[in-house]
């Protein structure tokens, strides 16, 4: 069993972007800006977005956060000025948001958009055309490349069916030439669908649902899960079970996580190359 750790990946895209954004500033006299919207008090997301903060400050990427709480209309003036502001080159609007407030996430520039979740981002990946992905599930494809796992005409089972990792990364599976089954927590004998499986994709958002035995020996396994449990943090794999019967994993934390904060952190200089047009 080998573990797919993702802090080296991680510290090698954050070395290669720190020398790209200095390059930036010098050649263009700008430095890409990334503004996060948070509405309400979610303390977790509040959390996420000084974790966020960090990251850029560390690359050199400029930071800005706004917070709004019971204040709609002033969230959706935020973002419509964000929207047109040049020198805001990323947007990043935290969830979860009030219902009447999701639709919003569509007021986005899609050139902005960084997590890659409005309806014109997922089009474009859909269909296959260059866009800024969703950055777990780009992520989840970082780990396979790093570890040079084959892709191509793999068996892969992905576990979750959400917008940001489970329907994304099922389409970067399948351009890769993998042979994909989308599961979730209602699917009938799950067991079986996973003992088929040459990769594993577990984004289901529950604590330890998958047990080892549930998996094949020759599986690898890419753990996305972050669930809080009494203070711990578990993946959607019970790696303890998981790790004496499968062929590769990643640890949850050191996995996917580690990983996606820094791709997240390559689309916002992506962002900022598309808007100046950069190659």
């Amino acid at each position: 069993m080998k573990i797919l750790d993702g802090k080296e990946i991680a510290e090698n895209i954050k070395r290669n972007l720190t020398a790209e954004v200095e390059n930036l500033k010098n050649t263009t006299g700008k430095a890409p800006h990334l503004i996060v919207l948070q509405y309400g008090e979610d303390a977790a997301s509040k959390s996420y977005a000084q974790r966020i903060e960090k990251n850029c400050k560390k690359i050199g990427i400029e930071f800005e956060y706004q917070q709004f709480i019971e204040e709609p209309a002033k969230f959706k003036a935020c973002l419509k000025e964000a929207n047109e502001d040049d020198q805001i080159t990323s947007i990043m609007v935290q969830q979860p948001l009030p219902p009447d407030l999701i639709e919003s996430l569509e007021m986005i520039n899609p050139k902005k958009d960084i997590e890659g979740i409005t309806s014109a981002s997922l089009g474009k990946l859909f269909v296959g055309l260059k866009t800024l992905n969703p950055a777990t599930a780009e992520a989840c494809m970082e780990i396979l490349d790093y570890y040079e796992i084959p892709i191509k005409g793999q068996r892969a089972v992905v576990v979750g069916r959400s917008n940001i990792v489970g329907k994304p990364v099922s389409i970067l599976l399948q351009q890769r030439h993998a042979t994909v089954t989308m599961c979730h927590s209602r699917t009938r004998d799950l067991e079986w669908e996973l003992k088929q499986a040459d990769i594993v994709v577990a984004a289901v958002g529950r604590a330890e649902m998958i047990k080892g035995e549930m998996l094949n020996k020759n599986s690898v396994v890419i753990d996305v899960g972050t669930n809080f449990v009494e203070g711990k943090l578990l993946g959607d794999v019970d790696f303890d079970s998981a790790a004496d019967k499968v062929k590769s994993i990643t640890p949850v934390p050191g996995g996917v996580g580690t990983v996606t904060n820094q791709v997240l952190m390559r689309n916002i200089v992506k962002s900022f190359k598309n808007l100046h047009e950069i190659k």
